[in-house]
């Protein structure tokens, strides 16, 4: 059965919606969740403010957007970095792109993100968390990762314990390196996934 083709305004309004995220996450990223308008984020993406709330209920919203960049960040630029024989060096990678990814992003982002209402998190599907979890299959199938664990409960435990790391960073208001901590923390833990 044959894809059934967009009209022109179905198009245009996709292609809308999209300019608005990608702008809010821009300014976001640069001036902080706070510091960014929904006036500002019209402004700049050449729609009026009603155009905006078309799409979007909140500036909450449109912060959802940097879930599908973070999931777009993983599949782009960090799968195909995932290539050593270790098992556990894969894992170490996966979370210092984690970190880097976090880092960038700014610490009032990130302290935004990690709240108790944000759920996705959580969230099933996520590519991020699908990568991570082949990485766990693939090292259980080589005898390299403990098999008494399922590869979805070994990787909501590391994201357990990597979040609990960005959310110290955050509450530190990022007085430290995120990343060389996380390398750091991550070098201590992931031993304990060995067989």
């Amino acid at each position: 059965m044959k894809d059934k083709k967009l009209t022109m305004r179905q198009q245009q309004a996709i292609k809308t919606k999209n300019k608005i995220s990608k702008v809010a996450v821009e300014l976001m990223n640069k001036n902080g969740f706070n510091n960014t308008t929904i006036e500002e984020i019209s402004s700049k993406a050449g729609v009026s403010v009603g155009a905006f709330y078309h799409y979007y209920k909140s500036k909450e919203d449109v912060f959802l957007d940097i879930y599908k960049e973070a999931d777009d960040y993983f599949k782009d630029e960090v799968e195909d970095k995932l290539t050593s024989e270790s098992t556990l060096e894969n894992i170490m990678i996966f979370f210092r792109y984690y970190a880097k990814y976090n880092n960038e992003r700014g610490i009032e982002n990130t302290s935004q993100l990690y709240n108790t209402k944000n759920k996705l998190f959580i969230a099933k599907g996520r590519y991020m968390k699908t990568l991570l979890e082949e990485v766990i299959v693939k090292g259980q199938e080589k005898g390299d990762v403990r098999t008494d664990m399922s590869p979805e409960e070994i990787v909501d435990y590391l994201f357990v314990f990597t979040r609990g790391i960005v959310y110290d960073w955050c509450i530190h208001e990022g007085d430290y390196d995120l990343e060389e901590v996380m390398d750091k923390q991550m070098e201590r833990f992931v031993v304990i996934l060995k067989k």
